[in-house]
């Protein structure tokens, strides 16, 4: 199913399928570099006339989830986990109104990650893209219309086309991940997977961005209060990816296009920012990947953005032009 993105400020138009510095005040980013012409920026303050593709983490962990992405006046929600009145309270602390937002599109069927979409749905008359698996065991899931989402295809979503592969996790029905398309490059968006497949290395070999699961510290989720089950689901392939399974995916597939990597769903028993973006940051670093920005997104306030700025394909004696366009971090 199509239909259009609603928007009662913006037109944009949505298609079907196609065969701010964080709050925390954590400090938690590190390593990359200000050289090169194909920047990445963040910690912006506007939300309004920028140039680029940006994704703003607005929560991320296990009391529940949700990113926006934004292109100009086009809009998307990657899972809505939040309460309704949580992510709109979060939208507009970035200065972007609930009612701007064209779509809302699922990763799988945990409440984590579907808490408040049915809601917002409704409220903003937006499509709510999903797998036909996920909307089956979605309950109660009353929504405004549905978009649909399949494996191994390509869905266009409000100017940009999400690349949809399933991964291994835990959930009643199938958990996807994305490459997303965008006019300023590709983002990889992975939170919830047991285990880096070969599908995933290949599909995010070719993003700049990429957001991706840092939930445990192994030797944490060993010693911590959860039951012997819990710790083997959550360890498990079909449970939650680690700081160490993360930092061998990064030291050793991270493709040379990567330049920014925002660590997410984080367990707040198991793990801690500065761990995880430290595990992270040393694997890059023996990697020779010190170019590469590590920040971290958080479970109780809105992550710091990050812009895609405009990709250059000129002579790169005008380097300097696309640098006073597009700021560096």
């Amino acid at each position: 199913m199509g239909g259009s993105c609603h928007s009662r400020r913006y037109s944009a138009s949505c298609e079907g399928p196609i065969p701010a510095r964080s709050p925390c005040g954590d400090g938690v980013r590190s390593g990359g570099s200000a050289e090169g012409w194909r920047p990445v920026r963040s910690n912006l303050e506007k939300t309004e006339d920028t140039i680029g593709v940006r994704l703003t983490v607005l929560g991320s962990g296990s009391a529940g989830n949700a990113t926006l992405l934004q292109d100009g006046d086009q809009r998307v929600l990657i899972d809505v986990g939040l309460s309704y009145r949580e992510v709109v309270r979060r939208l507009e602390s970035i200065g972007v109104p609930a009612a701007t937002v064209g779509a809302v599109v699922i990763t799988h069927a945990h409440g984590d990650h579907t808490r408040g979409a049915g809601l917002f749905s409704r409220r903003h008359e937006v499509p709510v893209y999903a797998t036909l698996k996920t909307r089956a065991i979605w309950k109660g899931a009353d929504v405004a219309r549905w978009g649909d989402l399949q494996c191994d295809a390509t869905t266009k979503i409000c100017g940009f086309r999400f690349v949809t592969f399933e991964v291994s996790h835990d959930a009643a029905a199938e958990t996807v991940a994305f490459c997303i398309e965008s006019s300023n490059g590709d983002i990889g968006f992975a939170t919830d997977l047991g285990v880096v497949t070969e599908t995933l290395r290949t599909k995010f070999r070719s993003c700049r961005l990429i957001v991706m699961e840092s939930n445990h510290a192994r030797d944490l989720l060993q010693v911590g209060p959860y039951s012997q089950r819990m710790k083997a689901r959550i360890a498990g392939e079909r449970g939650h990816l680690s700081n160490e399974e993360l930092a061998l995916f990064v030291g050793k597939h991270l493709g040379r296009s990567v330049e920014c990597l925002v660590l997410a769903h984080l367990s707040r028993v198991n793990n801690t920012p500065e761990l995880a973006a430290m595990t992270c940051r040393e694997a890059l670093d023996v990697a020779g990947r010190s170019d590469v920005r590590v920040l971290v997104a958080h479970q109780d306030c809105v992550a710091e953005s990050v812009e895609l700025g405009l990709v250059f394909h000129g002579n790169p004696a005008d380097m300097h032009i696309q640098r006073q366009q597009t700021l560096p971090f």
